[in-house]
């Protein structure tokens, strides 16, 4: 199955000191995904020294897991991941409670962060 994951789930590793992708696997998800926003949005994260650890572990594990980055033509990263995620069947990774629904009135499989441990699917 295929996970799109927004930036603010990318940073919880460096965040809350938990495995994404191996929970993500444990949910039976092995094919991970990002846009080109979200990649954009954690570079200008590092640039400006917000959050610092977390982008850049975030940076480390979109390298190292091999999560494929999809080019888009839009401008809004939520507007594309609820586009993206709708078209082609993709779980959304994510903890914004604004796109979280969003998607959920769409019908999209969502995977979030509880209790700063473990993902859940909605």
């Amino acid at each position: 199955m295929k996970a799109l994951l927004d930036s603010n789930f990318l940073m919880i590793p460096g965040e809350f000191r938990v495995d994404i992708f191996s929970e993500l696997r444990g949910l039976g998800y092995n094919e991970f995904y990002t846009i080109d926003l979200v990649l954009k949005e954690l570079e200008w994260l590092k640039k400006k020294g917000r959050k610092s650890k977390a982008v850049s572990v975030a940076l480390e594990m979109i390298k190292k897991f091999g999560v494929k980055i999809i080019k888009t033509n839009g401008e809004h990263a939520d507007e594309e991941i609820l586009n993206i995620a709708r078209k082609n069947k993709y779980a959304v990774c994510t903890m914004d409670k604004k796109l979280i629904h969003s998607l959920m009135e769409s019908g999209v499989k969502i995977i979030i962060l509880r209790q700063k441990k473990y993902l859940e699917e909605l």
